[in-house]
């Protein structure tokens, strides 16, 4: 298997952080939205986001 090059790992820890902080945000406003459409649409979006830096980590894990 490949090594990760010293960019790609900063690229992939920025895209982490990213998705991490995206995740959040999201989360916390699906908690606060009244209306039930917006807070399942922030819902849908933490998770999307959530399988994202889930699969970006495990992509690292995979490359130790």
């Amino acid at each position: 298997m490949p090594k990760i090059t010293s960019k790609n790992l900063q690229e992939i820890s920025e895209l982490l952080d990213t998705e991490h902080l995206a995740y959040q945000k999201c989360l916390f406003f699906s908690t606060q939205a009244q209306d039930p459409t917006l807070k399942k649409k922030f819902g849908t979006w933490a998770n999307n986001h959530k399988k994202r830096f889930d699969s970006l980590l495990n992509y690292l894990n995979s490359h130790e």
